[in-house]
């Protein structure tokens, strides 16, 4: 053993001396010798002081500054690259398989999409394909030799784009789209180059005629011009018959032999009356070019399934291009000799059917997980099928966030087959009771027997380190048990875990538990694996504690929506494991810790998901979650949420340490319609339904706390401020407090902010007991960098936002101020979380991550549709850093007796720092400096408030404060 705990110690503590840390922030300041800016200013606000165009001319100024200090000049440069996101997916590492029982991960599927009619409705769209001589439609390609196809459509007025598979050119091919008899746009393919045209405006550029080629044209009439992209490469042309903004014909006339393999074509139609969805997407043509295969039989094993594609679970199928289709999966499997087999299923979203050997298993209506028992349908020592169907969906309660395409994508998790022994263990939670020293391991073990009489024998609980180094065993324990026949068993087995090296987003150390059981002549009957982290969670003294240090959640929230549109419903709630990892890079990359799940496209039904594989990553990735689950509710009446699910839910992926709290709501809005014992009695029915499955995390029954009846912290007054007999479920261990407070958003003026907190925050930080969080802070919206969208729908559309800058600002801003736009949604980011924190917020989710809602015009997002961050991403990475320095006001002029208030904020070890502070004008000059040697700051979260002072008098005029942070005497530290 001590030779065990050697290699743990040096595996984990390889270290190296590093560099001294700097860490650098910057605040813009006017400054003035008119005495009526003394005191804090507001940017726009009962204080104000300076005018409409002076207020422009700063944001323009601090877009040019913050561009340049946070190294993207242009706020054009990628995040993260594709190649980066790979390798992390590749670095995760899969959950163990067990040693006694067989896992079978049935990872790898084949798949159908069907409805009724669809034969008959493709058969008629091939004769309108082939109603010429020299068109054919064979082998899955229309085949044209020396012909033309025309498709009348339905006007398009607006926007389009076609999407074009060509598996050969013949000496030509060319793509002309007409109004009436007269040709508008013409694209045209032939000797390795594709050229546009449009009356006497031309353009071209060359593929590649070896491979395959990809063929997307949009045109935009909006803007008189369209693109042609072959390949990746994209040409633009202007539109010429500038009388002409119509099209209601498309042309495809080949020379020689042509194959088209895919052929889709969007009609991107404009409403200017629907402000959170101005446009929506229609299919007009939808054509892969397949014939229809027979559906009779599909749950049989002799069923021919060789044409159906290959996929890998989870896999999700929906969008206008598969509408009403249901989705069949197949999967051959063959088995030797087992006692008993379950087959577990993660969700099959939003139902649908089971099969094994032409036979029903089950016929499923929710989206929870799923074990069943399918010992009786399974054939030993043969092949065997396992059929799934799962239903189609169409989103009936849209919520104003979603995409005009309803079909959301329905999809079958991923699916596990456990053969094993008639006494088996079904379920494990791990987690850690509590660190004083050794960590105290609670084990809750969920046994199950088959028989007709009680089963004698012992369970035993071994760990090992995993990731990011496997090791040997470092704690064991082993009990005499009997099992109770045909009832679940629950055995609880606390064991201490000596030298824990604990779970934190800075070292994601997780462990491997593995349980065996064992019969009463010690034989291994069974066994069950899974990763945990050692960590706890805890809130006190108006602070969250984890491993019982004080921490502050950092991070931003998942709406769903993923580039491009014409795909987003499709893989609305099942995305790709690249995509899954995208995610947490940024959060990562932004010096954030934390992840709200936030998916949904309902708004008064249960929906969110409960993606197994977003705790996995971030496990590995060291990312806190605030979880959802698929039982989750957006608004309207709070008893909508599925309360039997949830606990379901929970059990399925409660080992991951990753996950800090649980959401049972985001905004159930309907509280105040009723009496207060409907808050009372949800809050009650949330936590008692929630703590009876984990009492090791926080929960929250929901994230807007304002919407309930309660007027202050423990709920002794009610909303008008009336005494009433409090809920005593409020004062849980583990109940927690939050809300969403946008004190700079929503067109709020800085005087929101200088006055912050809000009554409701302020009741909450004033106790000085549990944590409170800003669940979802929307702080203002900020236009992207609208060069980088000129081939989408979206460009240079405003959001349903746009008129929050009435007040925040003084006036809209079009679309070429676009960087003023950003520059005030970075400032107030900054000043505005800055302050909470330093008035004891403990956390943070920015709606949101990612750029996709209302149709790719929700611009509150962080980070654009092609992972271009804006500046206020760079606002937030720099508040996010564990030790940084400002003034400690949101002043925004400095007048004649203003003073410079510097803070520091630490949240970590204890240190020892020097300050720097410059004062820069807005050509980057340095002007004036200040600098406070050797300033002690203790460990934990801790704020210490230097001495005020003033720089030399400068003139009139706009100036950046740039403070750099410099620890002392480094520590040495974990080499990566």
């Amino acid at each position: 053993m001590k030779k065990i705990a050697l290699l743990v110690l040096l595996s984990t503590l390889f270290f190296s001396y590093t560099e001294a840390q700097v860490h650098t922030t910057f605040e813009m300041r006017y400054i003035t010798s008119d005495s009526k800016a003394d005191g804090e200013t507001d940017f726009t606000g009962e204080s104000e002081w300076m005018s409409l165009d002076q207020r422009i001319d700063f944001l323009n100024k601090y877009a040019a500054f913050a561009s340049g200090f946070y190294g993207n000049l242009g706020l054009d440069k990628p995040l993260i690259g594709d190649g980066d996101i790979r390798q992390t997916v590749r670095r995760i590492k899969p959950q163990p398989l067990t040693n006694v029982r067989q896992t079978l991960r049935l990872a790898d599927w084949r798949a159908y999409g069907y409805r009724a009619g669809k034969a008959e409705d493709v058969q008629n769209a091939f004769a309108g394909w082939t109603v010429v001589n020299g068109a054919t439609v064979k082998d899955g390609s229309l085949i044209l030799e020396d012909c033309a196809v025309e498709r009348n459509l339905d006007p398009i007025r607006w926007r389009f784009r076609l999407h074009l598979d060509v598996k050969k050119v013949g000496s030509g091919c060319t793509i002309v789209f007409h109004k009436g008899g007269k040709p508008l746009l013409s694209t045209r393919l032939a000797d390795k180059v594709f050229s546009l045209s449009s009356g006497m405006n031309k353009g071209n550029g060359h593929y590649d005629s070896s491979v395959p080629l990809h063929l997307e044209i949009y045109g935009d009439f909006t803007n008189n011009r369209f693109f042609v992209t072959v390949n990746g490469k994209s040409v633009a042309c202007l539109i010429g018959e500038a009388d002409i903004r119509e099209i209601d014909k498309m042309v495809i006339r080949s020379e020689g032999t042509t194959e088209i393999d895919d052929i889709s074509l969007f009609n991107f139609v404009e409403d200017r009356t629907n402000k959170h969805t101005p446009y929506s997407s229609v299919l007009l043509i939808n054509e892969d070019f397949n014939d229809v295969l027979p559906m009779q039989g599909w749950q049989s094993l002799d069923y021919d399934d060789s044409a159906w594609k290959q996929v890998t679970l989870p896999s999700s199928h929906g969008g206008l291009r598969e509408k009403e289709e249901s989705y069949y999966l197949r999967k051959k499997i063959h088995l030797t000799d087992f006692e008993r087999a379950v087959l577990k299923l993660e969700t099959i979203d939003p139902g649908g059917e089971v099969w094994i050997n032409g036979q029903p298993v089950a016929v499923i209506n929710n989206r929870h997980p799923y074990d069943l028992d399918v010992t009786e349908y399974l054939q030993r020592n043969q092949e065997n099928l396992i059929a799934v169907r799962v239903k189609p969906y169409k989103a009936a309660h849209r919520m104003l966030h979603s995409p005009s395409d309803p079909y959301i994508g329905w999809f079958l998790g991923r699916a596990t087959l456990i053969l094993t022994n008639r006494c088996m263990i079904k379920d494990v939670f791990a987690y850690t009771g509590s660190l004083d020293g050794a960590a105290r391991q609670v084990n809750r073990i969920l046994l199950q027997y088959s028989g007709v009489y009680a089963f004698e024998g012992s369970v035993e609980v071994n760990y090992y380190p995993w990731f990011p180094v496997e090791g040997e065993k470092v704690a064991t324990m082993k009990q005499n048990i009997e099992i109770r026949p045909s009832v679940d068993n629950e055995i609880v087995l606390e064991m201490p875990v000596d030298n824990p090296v604990l779970w934190s987003p800075e070292s994601p150390n997780l462990y491997r538990v593995e349980v065996i059981l064992r019969d009463k002549e010690g034989r291994e009957i069974d066994d069950y694996m899974l990763t945990t982290g050692i960590r706890t969670i805890s809130q006190k003294d108006g602070n969250l504690y984890v491993n019982n240090r004080p921490e502050i959640l950092k991070g931003a929230q998942i709406l769903g929506s993923r580039y491009p549109v014409e795909t987003m419903s499709k893989n609305y709630k099942c995305v790709s494991d690249e995509t899954i990892a995208k995610d947490l890079m940024m959060i990562k990359e932004m010096n954030g810790n934390l992840l709200r799940l936030h998916v949904h496209a309902e708004k008064d039904t249960t929906d969110g998901i409960n993606d197994p594989r977003y705790a996995e990553y971030a496990d590995q990735l060291g990312v806190y979650l605030l979880w959802q689950t698929a039982a989750w509710i957006r608004e309207g009446e709070a008893w909508n949420v599925d309360l039997e699910g949830y606990p379901k839910f929970m059990r399925q992926v409660c080992n991951h340490p990753s996950i800090v709290m649980w959401e049972a709501s985001n905004h159930p809005n309907r509280f105040k319609l009723h009496d207060i014992s409907d808050s009372h009695d949800f809050v009650t029915r949330v936590y008692r339904t929630l703590s009876a499955v984990d009492t090791s995390r926080l929960i929250s029954p929901t994230s807007f706390w304002q919407h309930m009846h309660y007027g202050n912290y423990d709920g002794s007054l009610d909303k008008e401020g009336n005494p009433i007999v409090p809920n005593p479920v409020l004062m849980e261990k583990l109940m927690t407090r939050g809300s969403q407070d946008a004190y700079t958003g929503y067109g709020a003026k800085w005087t929101a902010l200088r006055k912050a907190p809000n009554k409701w925050a302020a009741s909450c930080l004033a106790a000085n007991d549990k944590a409170y969080f800003n669940f979802e802070h929307e702080e203002s919206a900020a236009q992207p960098n609208w060069t980088l969208a000129e081939k989408e729908p979206w460009f240079k559309i405003q959001s349903y936002e746009w008129e929050y800058e009435k007040g925040s600002i003084g006036r809209l801003l079009d679309a070429s101020e676009w960087r003023i736009s950003q520059a005030f949604q970075a400032f107030a980011a900054w000043e505005s979380m800055k302050k909470q924190i330093l008035i004891g917020y403990d956390g943070f989710s920015w709606c949101s991550l990612e750029s996709g809602s209302n149709m790719f015009t929700y611009q509150k997002p962080l980070i654009d549709p092609f992972g271009i961050p804006k500046l206020a991403y760079y606002a937030n990475q720099s508040v996010f850093q564990p030790i940084w320095a400002g003034s400690s006001n949101v002043d925004v002029v400095y007048g004649p007796a203003d003073h410079i208030s510097p803070v520091l904020f630490n949240l970590g070890q204890p240190k020892t720092v020097d300050l720097t502070i410059e004062l820069k004008n807005d050509k980057g000059k340095r002007i004036d400096r200040k600098i406070f040697k050797n300033i002690q700051v203790a460990g934990g979260r801790t704020v210490v408030n230097l001495d005020g002072f003033r720089f030399k008098t400068v003139p009139d005029g706009y100036y950046f404060l740039v403070y750099t942070v410099k620890e002392q005497n480094p520590p040495y530290r974990h080499k990566e």
